[in-house]
């Protein structure tokens, strides 16, 4: 029975997005950003989501931490390990279902559901032009484990060079040898060769694994990459440039989230209130003290208040967190006063904005029968499930099962052992799923779908997804209008430099170069030669060609920061110091992954995982020391602030 109900939640909750559009019940009032799922009607969570309770609300707390993703989970959870210490989560999505959401085959159908918050980019001139409308998905979470609940749950810390250079530039605490102990407070590892390396913890309440399942083709890979020049490695321990399987946040194959790591254990301490469907709109502040006071918040269409004795911390996202802070009077100055927002601190809240852009493919078929993976029907049968159920089979992987990490010849760092592209191996390739989900999530157009997926459909396939980890690339994040409910405005065109195409056009070469080696051949595997609609003008396999394929089947990894970016007083791009303090007020930080001030050579929730953890620390020493007081920046020079040629490499602190 339990599987009977997990297969109909499943199809009910992911598959009948379309059906609800015209029901129009809602929560919140709605735009026409919002992403409308059968969720939005019926809440299955209140009957089989994890309990968090229902509070009553105080007056005031310790604490008020909006957003209930990685790091405000962690937060939270640390922070009422004390007893005597209250603190009030507010999270704007629904409890989790773990029947739903712990599957992570599943992955790319949970961006259909109302767990996303369903951004888009704005139309492209350079990139997504096989996708509709020209524009990206930007998937982002909301729900208690925020991005946790619907991310592909691949855990990389990224390099060592990075956090130094982070450290290096004026934020002290940051470097790689003081937040590796972070990294390994948060960890329960499983890695069967690197568990006990001394880079990994045991303890903490993060599960992380090798996933249980592992295809021919990824043994095939790990074997060619090594014949191919790259050593392997635990990409964890620092160093990056080798290959190595993946390692993942699942549990016997389940997805593990910071809901289901820090807060459902933390959830009945009394000290600890979690309020779901919480919409913040407002920080508030005292304007004499220049002091955050609270927050209000809209829920069952009742709008509340609630204030904090020590401090309101922003926990809701690189989005999220510079939106609410430009509704509160913070950002730049010009841009608040178009608006009409009376302006509280001018600062460059959403001057930048990093992502990290890849790409779906090359794509190879499989000549020789090595598995049935071929279609996603195929493998939804009551065995699959049972081998699910039991920490194995297909279900337990969301479809990535190794690394390789490469640096390319346009790379800005000459560091050798930074790289600036990962190689990702999929078991399979988007024709694996024959019904309209996947392609759906990655809005590929039909034309693209039928002239390019749609002919190798009943063919054992499998892909590869090179992701740009050093883009030059930046945009920024405005605020659309100040309806709270209005999704923030991304002007953000990728591939702004030319340099951002040939990385990726390379990563693709030396993908197809890796699959040369011996170990594929074996398999019968060829490069699947067909163009990629548009692309035609181009001879197949040319680096132009490549370049073409990039621009055509771009995709996106949801891995935006520096919204908020951290830096030290003199940095004219700064938001928060080096405390997660916000510059020119007091008692309110910004803690999640807003605050990385360059794009990591990471998939960014491991980041978002640690910045919760330090700032559980910064925070309880603050407290001792009763320092609630904010930090001034120090004047800039007038145009420093426009300079879009400054990228952080660690080469610029040698």
């Amino acid at each position: 029975m339990q599987y009977f109900r997990t297969v109909v939640l499943f199809g009910l909750v992911v598959l009948f997005p379309p059906l609800v559009k015209c029901l129009g019940h809602q929560k919140f009032p709605q735009t026409k950003d919002s992403n409308q799922t059968i969720g939005n009607v019926i809440d299955f969570s209140q009957w089989i989501g994890i309990d968090y309770g229902q509070p009553t609300l105080r007056k005031r707390y310790d604490y008020v931490i909006v957003g209930a993703g990685p790091a405000g989970s962690v937060l939270a959870a640390r922070l009422t390990e004390d007893p005597e210490r209250t603190v009030l989560l507010l999270e704007v999505g629904r409890a989790e279902i773990p029947l739903v959401s712990n599957v992570p085959l599943s992955a790319p159908f949970l961006q259909a559901t109302d767990y996303n918050f369903a951004y888009e980019t704005e139309v492209q001139q350079r990139a997504c032009l096989g996708l509709s409308d020209r524009k990206c998905s930007w998937p982002h979470g909301r729900g208690v484990g925020g991005s946790s609940i619907i991310n592909y749950m691949i855990y990389t810390r990224g390099n060592r060079r990075d956090y130094d250079a982070w450290a290096a530039a004026g934020n002290p605490g940051w470097s790689w040898d003081e937040i590796l102990p972070y990294h390994i407070r948060t960890e329960h590892a499983n890695i069967r060769d690197f568990d006990r390396n001394g880079f990994h913890g045991h303890g903490g309440p993060l599960s992380v694994e090798d996933c249980p399942f592992r295809s021919r083709i990824a043994t095939a890979f790990i074997e060619s990459a090594q014949k191919a020049g790259y050593r392997y490695l635990d990409y964890n321990a620092g160093d990056q440039i080798g290959v190595s399987y993946l390692q993942a946040n699942t549990q016997q194959g389940r997805r593990v989230t910071s809901g289901t790591a820090y807060l459902s254990p933390a959830r009945k301490r009394p000290n600890l209130h979690i309020i779901t469907r919480a919409w913040v709109t407002k920080v508030l502040f005292n304007k004499a003290t220049r002091e955050a006071t609270g927050v209000v918040f809209i829920r069952d269409g009742v709008t509340r208040t609630v204030k904090a004795r020590k401090e309101v911390i922003l926990s809701a996202g690189a989005f999220e967190s510079a939106k609410l802070l430009m509704l509160s009077g913070i950002g730049p100055a010009d841009h608040l006063q178009s608006h009409g927002i009376p302006v509280l601190q001018d600062l460059p809240v959403g001057e930048i904005l990093y992502e990290h852009p890849g790409v779906f493919g090359p794509v190879y078929l499989v000549r020789q029968p090595i598995d049935n993976l071929i279609t996603l029907n195929d493998n939804l049968r009551v065995a699959n499930l049972l081998e699910y159920f039991q920490g194995r089979g297909v279900l337990t992987t969301n479809s990535v099962e190794s690394l390789l990490y490469v640096k390319t010849p346009v790379a800005e760092s000459p560091d050798p052992g930074l790289p600036d592209v990962e190689v990702m191996q999929a078991f399979t390739s988007i024709d694996f799923d024959t019904s309209p989900g996947a392609r759906s999530s990655f809005r590929l157009t039909n034309v693209t779908f039928d002239g390019y997926f749609r002919p190798i459909r009943n063919i054992r396939s499998f892909q590869y997804l090179p992701m740009l980890l050093k883009p030059r690339t930046r945009g920024k994040l405005r605020l659309k209008s100040t309806n709270p409910f209005h999704h923030p405005l991304f002007q953000y065109q990728y591939f702004e430099d030319d340099r951002d195409l040939d990385a990726l056009a390379y990563g693709i070469e030396e993908a197809v170069r890796v699959t040369e080696q011996a170990p594929f051949r074996r398999f019968g595997v060829e490069l699947y030669r067909k163009q990629v609609p548009g692309c035609e003008e181009f001879p197949f396999g040319t680096h132009q060609y490549w370049r073409c394929h990039v621009q055509t089947l771009t995709a996106t990894f949801h891995h935006q920061v520096a919204t908020c970016k951290m830096g030290p007083p003199s940095d004219p791009e700064a938001i928060v110091d080096h405390e997660l303090r916000v510059y020119g007020v007091g008692r309110l930080r910004v803690v999640d992954i807003g605050v990385v001030p360059i794009p990591l050579t990471a998939h960014t929730a491991a980041i978002a995982f640690v910045i919760g953890e330090k700032a559980a620390d910064l925070i309880r020493d603050a407290e001792r020391r009763s320092k609630y007081a904010g930090r001034k920046k120090q004047p800039a020079a007038a145009d420093s602030r426009s300079d879009r040629s400054f990228l952080w490499t660690p080469s610029m602190f040698k």
